[in-house]
C-alpha cells in the first residue's frame, strides 16, 4: 500500500489533458530533451551485485639482455583493480479508478503517463552520466566530468587526457565538450549482476493507495525501476576539452576560433585507439559548442569540421570524422577548473 499525497494526477491534471470536445489530448512533450548519450552508450551486465570490478594493468614486465653464460632477473607485470557502482531508480505512476473511468480509452491515458516518466528517467541518467558525483550525491555514480577535471597527470592518467581550452572565465559561463568510445573495453554503462539492462516496467494493478491524510482510495499504479552506473575501463579512450567560455563563442576571432578547433584535435590525439573494434567514439557538446563548430564550418580556415548524414539521414558535423551531437542536459554554467 502507497501514500501518494500530491503526487497523483488530479482532477486539475486531467482538465489540462483534454481536447475541447473532451477527447484525450496530443501531449506535446515540450519537457522532452535530446540526449544522444542515451541511445549511443553500451550496456554490460556488472561481476557485483552492486556494479563492477575492473582490473587494470599498471606496469609492464621489463626484458632483459641475455649474455652467454650469464642468466637474466625475473620481472612482472603489476595491476590494480576498480569498482564502480550503481544506482537504483524507482518510481510510480498512480491514477484514481474513478479517473480512469472518465476515459474512453483508459490504456492510452496511463500510457501518456508513462511515456513522460520514461523521460524523466532519460533525462536523469543523461545527465548523471555526465555530472554525477559521489562526494556531492553518495547515492550517485561519478560521471564523465568528475572523472575528467584536472589538467595535470603524465600519459596513462585522466588528467592527460583533458585539454585546457585556455579561454574559461571567472565566472560560471563555461562548458566541456567531452569525446567519449562507448564499448566493452572502453567507457560502458553498467548494471548489476543478475538484473536486466534498461527500464522495467511492472503493471501493480488495481489496489488501495492513501492520501496525504492516510485515507484509502482506489486506484491503478505502474512501478518503475532502472539500475544505472558507468564504469570507465580504459581511461585513454576519453577525452575532455575544458573551460570553454561559452558566453564568447558568438563574438570570437577567426584567430580564436581557429585555436580552440586545434584544442578538439589535440584532445583527439590524446585518444589511445580510435579504431579499437567494439567501441563507438562520438563527441557530446552543450548547444552553445554544436552551434560554434555548425558555424566554424564557414569559416576559411576550417579542414576539420565537415556535415554528415546519420541515421534516418538526419543532418549532423562531424569533427575529424567523429560525429558531434549536442546534449540539452550538457550546461554553459560551469565554472573555471
Amino acid at each position: 500500500m502507497a501514500t501518494v499525497g500530491n503526487l497523483a494526477i488530479t482532477m486539475m491534471d486531467y482538465r489540462k489533458r483534454l481536447d475541447p470536445d473532451g477527447s484525450l489530448a496530443f501531449i506535446m512533450e515540450n519537457c522532452a530533451q535530446q540526449n544522444e548519450i542515451m541511445k549511443r552508450i553500451k550496456w554490460m551486465e556488472g561481476n557485483l551485485p552492486t556494479g563492477i570490478q575492473t582490473t587494470q594493468r599498471t606496469s609492464l614486465p621489463a626484458p632483459s639482455i641475455r649474455v652467454i653464460n650469464q642468466g637474466v632477473d625475473a620481472s612482472k607485470s603489476t595491476t590494480k583493480q576498480i569498482v564502480d557502482t550503481c544506482m537504483m531508480y524507482e518510481s510510480r505512476s498512480c491514477v484514481d479508478v474513478k479517473l480512469l473511468a472518465l476515459q474512453t480509452n483508459p490504456e492510452a491515458f496511463r500510457r501518456s503517463e508513462d511515456a513522460a516518466h520514461i523521460e524523466g528517467y532519460a533525462q536523469e541518467i543523461a545527465s548523471t552520466l555526465i555530472y554525477g558525483d559521489i562526494e556531492k550525491d553518495p547515492n550517485k555514480f561519478n560521471g564523465i566530468a568528475v572523472r575528467y577535471n584536472t589538467f595535470a597527470g603524465d600519459k596513462g592518467t585522466a588528467g592527460y587526457q583533458v585539454i585546457d581550452a585556455g579561454m574559461g572565465a571567472s565566472t560560471a559561463v563555461n562548458g566541456s565538450a567531452y569525446l567519449i568510445g562507448f564499448g566493452e573495453h572502453a567507457t560502458a554503462g553498467i548494471y548489476p549482476k543478475g538484473t536486466q539492462c534498461g527500464m522495467q516496467m511492472q503493471d501493480l494493478g488495481e489496489g488501495d493507495v492513501f492520501d496525504d491524510q492516510k485515507r484509502p482510495y482506489r486506484a491503478v499504479q505502474t512501478l518503475f525501476s532502472y539500475n544505472a552506473g558507468l564504469t570507465v575501463r580504459d581511461i585513454r579512450q576519453n577525452a575532455a576539452v575544458r573551460n570553454i567560455d561559452c558566453s564568447a563563442l558568438t563574438n570570437i576571432t577567426d584567430a580564436n576560433a581557429k585555436a580552440l578547433v586545434n584544442k578538439f584535435i589535440y584532445a583527439k590525439n590524446r585518444i589511445r585507439n580510435l579504431s579499437q573494434p567494439g567501441t563507438d567514439f562520438a563527441w557530446y557538446v552543450p548547444d552553445a559548442i554544436y552551434d560554434f563548430l555548425e558555424v566554424f564550418l564557414l569559416n576559411k580556415n576550417n579542414v576539420h569540421v565537415t556535415r554528415a548524414d546519420f541515421e534516418g539521414g538526419v543532418q549532423g558535423i562531424r569533427l575529424s570524422g567523429i560525429p558531434v551531437f549536442k546534449m540539452d542536459c550538457m550546461l554553459t554554467t560551469e565554472a573555471k577548473i
